[in-house]
């Protein structure tokens, strides 16, 4: 009977203009093999082997040739010829590593299952510890947008730094007991779980709504590549989205286990990456069913008037509230205006744009 193996895709890719679909994707297997897909994981070939049997996070710092692995038991590698060779060059005191991200600045960054965060400014030679993170089981730190850092546990709660990692507030709690990986794709973040569900938020993790379910029970990474969203199970089957929404199967490793995704686009780049233009979006009122109010997010890709229309199930227009002149990127209103029990569409209406129109349910 064929032995099991660790597929191991690890880690991090943000978005610029200059990235499209060709940057590489690794995988690497408990026995030592690491692999590399060009294709957007439609097909995969075998790089190198290491020593290692329990990596945890792969990223790229100042190019596409340099790499760095981090392993549970804390063991940072380094290869300088893009994978294809690799030494071990320092390590964290822990035993339980679950992700690592790499910041503009060149720092590298990895968290442990328990929430001690730990930084290396001399490539990895060495680690101090840099914060502590309230909570357990810590499952994936990531960069996100505005030059903020996200960590996300294995029961949905997500933190946010806008301090390089010093510092960390408790944002959001996903009802989930499996989340797996949290990614930024352009300005959205998205959290995925073990049994197929995706989670989109598009005001900066601060609330959540569900916008996929994969057709899978083992889902196990998630990763961005340019504007696409890529995803695997733990047997290696790999999909990729657009939008989130409509998801599409392309290829697979034919592996076990399959733990993370990633890329080789450089992080430690020393220049931040830029910001994509906000996208013309209106959430999901928050309550929703209200009684009374609810609060809509939304974001603007350049400042202008703006107002919130509400209609019926009819088509009528039955409320409307100007907002006033509005800058661009993201914000939020409180609106509670005089409608009867009922289902209401809400759309979001500037000079030029109308947005896809928002349920809401209003229960007296």
């Amino acid at each position: 009977m064929r032995r099991p193996v660790l597929f191991l895709f690890i880690g991090l890719l943000l978005f610029t203009p200059s990235v499209g679909l060709g940057a590489t994707l690794f995988g690497l297997v408990d026995t030592g093999e690491l692999y590399s897909s060009a294709n957007s994981g439609a097909t995969w070939t075998i790089l190198a082997t290491l020593t290692v049997s329990d990596a945890v996070a792969l990223a790229a710092a100042t190019s596409t040739s340099d790499l760095y692995l981090a392993t549970r038991s804390g063991t940072i590698y380094h290869s300088a010829n893009a994978g294809t060779s690799w030494s071990a060059v320092g390590a964290v005191t822990a035993s339980d590593a679950a992700s690592m991200t790499i910041l503009p600045s060149g720092t590298i960054l990895v968290l442990t299952k328990t929430g001690t965060l730990y930084s290396s400014t001399n490539q990895g030679a060495s680690f101090t510890g840099l914060a502590a993170l309230t909570g357990s089981d810590w499952v994936y730190l990531a960069r996100g947008p505005l030059g903020r850092l996200y960590a996300l546990t294995r029961t949905g709660q997500v933190v946010e730094s806008q301090d390089l990692g010093a510092t960390w507030t408790t944002l959001s709690a996903i009802t989930t007991s499996n989340a797996v990986a949290i990614r930024r794709r352009n300005a959205e973040l998205f959290v995925m779980n073990e049994t197929g569900e995706l989670y989109r938020s598009i005001d900066y993790g601060v609330s959540w709504t569900a916008v996929a379910a994969l057709t899978s029970s083992s889902m196990s990474a998630l990763v961005e590549l340019g504007s696409s969203l890529i995803s695997a199970t733990r047997e290696g089957e790999v999909a990729s989205t657009l939008n989130g929404t409509a998801w599409h199967w392309v290829g697979e490793i034919n592996q076990l286990h399959v733990v993370a995704l990633g890329t080789d686009t450089p992080l430690g780049t020393g220049v931040e990456v830029e910001e994509s233009p906000p996208r013309f979006v209106l959430g999901a009122p928050r309550p929703n069913p209200s009684s009374a109010a609810s609060v809509f997010s939304f974001t603007l890709p350049e400042a202008g008037a703006a107002r919130l229309e509400a209609y019926d199930a009819r088509g009528r227009l039955r409320a409307a509230r100007s907002l006033g002149t509005l800058g661009a990127g993201l914000a939020s209103v409180r609106w509670e205006p005089t409608l009867p029990t009922g289902i209401y569409f809400v759309r979001l209406v500037t000079k030029d744009r109308i947005s896809v129109p928002a349920k809401w349910t209003i229960a007296r």
